[in-house]
């Protein structure tokens, strides 16, 4: 995250807009219901390459507009591909898929939380999208849908590197295959969201969520989504390492003495960022 303010691009697909500690980036095609178009893929890597290098802000929320969060790969666009170029459409998407994976890579360097606000519809890679972020808020009205195997396509996006870390090998491998519309009662119930809320809440309660989340020490926030972000790939003692390093860096900032001084005085810390 810088310290200086740079203004965030314009987009023709997305919108981004800060208020404060808190961003917001919206994906805007609502009548093709935020599908990928290969528009949108380009300038999702351009929109998290800012926010998570440039953009002044401490929290993010992750939504779409409309009726929908995102439905995934504009199959308008394959249908497309398939009656111009037949088999070489495999070149195309190849190359959508590289930008769009820069654009998850880049969404996971963000060291703020990232909380996906799920309005509607999250299907392929739009559900892909909602589990790369952090945490998931959903309106009563959204569902998830892995929607690949519908279409005989292989997932992509991250699906399947995140939905086992989410609700297990087994489970994953269950809900790709099966291919079910998760209402968003039993998404909580599978934990890939945390809360449900009724649709006019929804984006209220995602930014008052935010805003908590902003007032924790930068250092803490970014160390710990690194940690648990690498915890399953590593060895204990690899882990351990990190985790040694971690808090070792933590006590040497501004801000854990703060937090010790508060713990002692009984208030509550204001967390400075240095």
């Amino acid at each position: 995250m810088s310290t200086q303010t740079v203004d965030p691009p314009q987009l023709d697909t997305l919108a981004i807009e800060i208020d404060g500690d808190v961003g917001t980036l919206t994906l805007t095609r609502p009548k093709a219901f935020n599908a990928m178009s290969p528009e949108m893929i380009e300038e999702l890597a351009t929109a998290f390459a800012y926010l998570a290098d440039l953009a002044p802000i401490k929290a993010l929320v992750v939504t779409g507009s409309g009726a929908a969060f995102c439905a995934g790969g504009d199959i308008n666009w394959f249908k497309k591909g398939m009656d111009v170029s037949g088999e070489f459409i495999a070149a195309g998407v190849r190359r959508g898929a590289e930008t769009l994976h820069a654009a998850i890579v880049d969404l996971r360097r963000i060291e703020v939380p990232v909380i996906a606000a799920v309005n509607g519809p999250a299907a392929g890679a739009g559900f892909s999208l909602a589990l790369a972020c952090d945490l998931r808020i959903a309106a009563e009205s959204a569902f998830f849908a892995p929607g690949y195997g519908r279409i005989g396509a292989s997932p992509d996006g991250g699906m399947t590197y995140f939905l086992p870390r989410v609700v297990g090998p087994s489970k994953a491998l269950e809900l790709l295959l099966e291919d079910p519309d998760l209402q968003a009662a039993d998404a909580l119930e599978l934990g890939l969201v945390s809360e449900v809320v009724p649709a006019e809440e929804l984006m209220d309660r995602a930014r008052e969520r935010a805003a908590k989340l902003a007032k924790l020490a930068p250092h803490y926030v970014k160390m710990t989504k690194r940690l648990v972000g690498v915890s399953l790939e590593n060895s204990i003692t690899e882990h351990l390492q990190l985790e040694r390093h971690g808090i070792a860096d933590a006590m040497a900032t501004e801000d854990a003495r703060i937090g010790v001084n508060a713990f002692f005085s009984g208030e509550k810390p204001e967390f400075t960022g240095r």
